[in-house]
């Protein structure tokens, strides 16, 4: 059976830092995100906080 609208948002949401990454132009895909623990989501993802912080003070200037 087909999980609802619902319940597809509500897990999205719960694997957010893993969709983030995938979504991202980081180029990560689904496999590279299977092979990672919760340690290398983690840092990744703020990995990529900082690549877009430091693109918004590009912007800015």
């Amino acid at each position: 059976m087909t999980i609802s609208k619902q319940e597809a948002r509500r897990r999205a949401e719960e694997n957010w830092p893993i969709w983030r990454l995938l979504l991202s132009d980081m180029n990560i895909t689904y496999g590279d995100l299977d092979r990672m623990d919760q340690d290398d989501i983690a840092e990744a993802n703020a990995a990529l906080d900082i690549h877009l912080e430091n693109l918004n003070k590009t912007y800015k200037k």
